[in-house]
């Protein structure tokens, strides 16, 4: 079982995100905005990340940054409903919204498992 932080703007969609990694056995820490992502990974740390590229105050990408400098090599993907080139020019996994459970468990269980 992992700790996952997962984060974005819609309270309900990571709300969402955050009961399917549960189901699948993971512990989940959630986060609306790029700030409050950065202090939960401070307060307690994470074995992965599941970000959504447009979230507020700090985006996506740039929290997917300092995750890194404070843990490097920590497991990240990061969630959109836009453009997946744009998210991907930041050389992490992404998840094209809407997804299936069956995808974003697959993309946490293998990167957690490296």
């Amino acid at each position: 079982m992992a700790r996952i932080l997962v984060a974005d703007d819609n309270r309900q969609f990571a709300d969402i995100v955050g009961a399917m990694l549960e189901d699948a056995g993971h512990s989940v820490v959630t986060a609306y905005s790029g700030r409050s992502a950065l202090a939960a990974a401070e307060q307690s740390p994470v074995d992965a990340a599941v970000l959504d590229v447009l979230i507020p105050q700090i985006s996506g990408d740039a929290v997917a940054q300092r995750l890194r400098q404070m843990t490097p090599g920590l497991p990240i993907v990061l969630m959109t409903g836009g453009d997946p080139d744009f998210a991907a020019a930041a050389g992490l996994p992404v998840l094209q919204k809407p997804f299936t459970r069956e995808d974003l468990v697959e993309t946490v269980d293998r990167l957690v498992a490296g």
